[in-house]
């Protein structure tokens, strides 16, 4: 039981637009699939950790650190370096997404868990569903397999948008592919003043 309810939590994860499907989009547009997964394989490794550090309670010791300027003000930098790059420097080529090589797949897969682990609100949601399911189920293998069944929805959604997005680029133009880059540019962006906010807010 707990870990279908957990399914249910990271599947619902698809309502979620952040900056980490934007990563997720530029990936798989660029890539294709491949490149989209190996976003994807970024973005629930950081989630892993970040579960791990919730549910063996490590987050009391660094919740500071997590919550404070800091994190907000790195995060704030990614998201604000990478949206420039989209911008001013979007690939424009129009032949099939190419697969990506070695050496490309793993900026994928570290520029995947950076977006992902730097974000503070990522850290609050994954608190809150472990005390959630800490106060459902106890302490325990209820919490584990409700984990579980959390990484495993966002796994699945995440690659079935690294699946589905590199048929955008069949049907796009030049000019039309330009404007989603920019697109996706802007909201970067706009997520790394939201994280400045928050790091000013919360600084002493």
């Amino acid at each position: 039981m707990s870990f279908f309810e957990g399914l249910g939590y990271g599947l619902a994860m698809v309502l979620f637009i952040g900056p980490v499907f934007f990563t997720l989009l530029r990936g798989a547009l660029q890539h294709g699939a491949s490149g989209g997964v190996m976003v994807a394989l970024g973005i629930i490794t950081s989630d892993l950790i970040i579960a791990v550090i919730c549910i063996s309670g490590l987050v009391h010791l660094i919740e500071r650190w997590l919550t404070g300027p800091w994190m907000a003000l790195a995060g704030a930098v990614l998201l604000f370096a990478l949206g420039l790059r989209y911008i001013l420097r979007p690939k424009l080529d129009m032949d099939e997404p190419q697969r990506a090589k070695r050496r490309k797949a793993a900026g994928l897969f570290i520029r995947g868990f950076l977006v992902n682990f730097v974000n503070p609100f990522v850290f609050a949601i994954w608190i809150g569903l472990i005390v959630h399911a800490t106060n459902t189920y106890g302490a325990g293998q209820g919490v584990w397999m409700f984990t579980t069944g959390v990484l495993l929805g966002i796994f699945l959604t995440d690659v079935g948008k690294a699946l589905l997005a590199p048929r955008l680029h069949r049907v796009l133009s030049v000019n039309r592919l330009k404007k989603v880059y920019t697109v996706i540019g802007v909201f970067m962006i706009l997520f790394a003043v939201r994280f400045l906010f928050h790091a000013f807010a919360n600084w002493d």
